[in-house]
């Protein structure tokens, strides 16, 4: 669910583009508009385009929340989503995304604003495409960030992940780092897997440094893989589903690591 920032549900297709675009500007930056709209009589959409190419996002889009009942808004065949470098928090991503047979409900939430929301879609797929070279860059940009604060400096770090299966993923990282004239090597191995209820959970979170630094560094992080390693990650929960089924997820790693979801609601 979406807030569309105006009191007033846009009828006409022109405006009900631009109401969208307007909405997407608040959360996305991205030069030039976002939404592209077709409808030869609407409130029948033949098509709903969301051109994220280059755009940042810093933030989770500000769900809103309807009060009292919705109503019928209009209905899409097919809504799509497409994203080459899209940065999310400083990480370059790839999306794809589309959706097939789409009906909108609108409402108001508690400020009176106009409301859009999913309804039902027949079926769709989201993918999710990171580069690993990129996920390496940022994992050493936020571990920095970190290691600096007890004076430890990361000289290099190589990240190698891999597929174990069609819903379990594992990365080894390998880091040598530095303070003042000690240095050490230090090796990380995760494993995450995603169950047939899909939820996803940290597996496996070793460590494994030499030397005085190494062990102090593994001894730094073991608090957090404990908690790591006792948390779950109810996929079916995810903002963006909303009270769409998901139907299949799984995660295939080459040069890119890229994660599929499927999903749909046939009421």
């Amino acid at each position: 669910m979406i807030s569309l920032g105006r009191k007033d549900f846009p009828s006409p297709r022109g405006d009900l583009a631009e109401a969208l675009d307007d909405a997407m500007h608040r959360f996305i930056e991205k030069p030039g508009a976002i939404v592209e709209l077709r409808s030869r009589v609407f409130p029948l959409v033949d098509e709903i385009r969301i051109n994220l190419d280059g755009a940042m996002v810093d933030a989770s889009p500000p769900l809103a929340k309807v009060e009292g009942e919705p109503s019928r808004a209009f209905e899409a065949a097919l809504v799509t989503l497409n994203g080459r470098r899209v940065s999310v928090c400083g990480v370059p991503f790839n999306l794809r995304m589309e959706m097939h047979d789409v009906i909108f409900d609108k409402g108001v939430d508690a400020k009176g604003e106009a409301v859009l929301a999913l309804h039902k879609v027949r079926e769709g797929q989201l993918i999710i495409s990171g580069g690993q070279l990129d996920l390496e860059g940022a994992i050493v940009r936020i571990a920095g960030e970190r290691a600096r604060l007890y004076g430890i400096e990361l000289e290099q770090m190589r990240l190698f992940m891999r597929a174990r299966g069609r819903r379990s993923l594992a990365a080894d990282m390998q880091i040598r780092a530095k303070k003042f004239f000690a240095r050490a090597k230090i090796d990380i191995y995760t494993q995450l897997d995603i169950s047939n209820e899909f939820v996803a959970r940290i597996s496996q979170l070793k460590c494994k440094g030499d030397g005085k630094l190494g062990s102090f560094a593994c001894a730094t992080l073991q608090p957090l893989f404990q908690r790591l390693l006792e948390k779950s990650f109810p996929l079916k929960s995810l903002p963006f589903l909303g009270d769409l089924h998901l139907r299949d997820i799984h995660v295939a790693v080459g040069d890119t690591v890229d994660l599929t979801l499927d999903f749909g609601r046939g009421d």
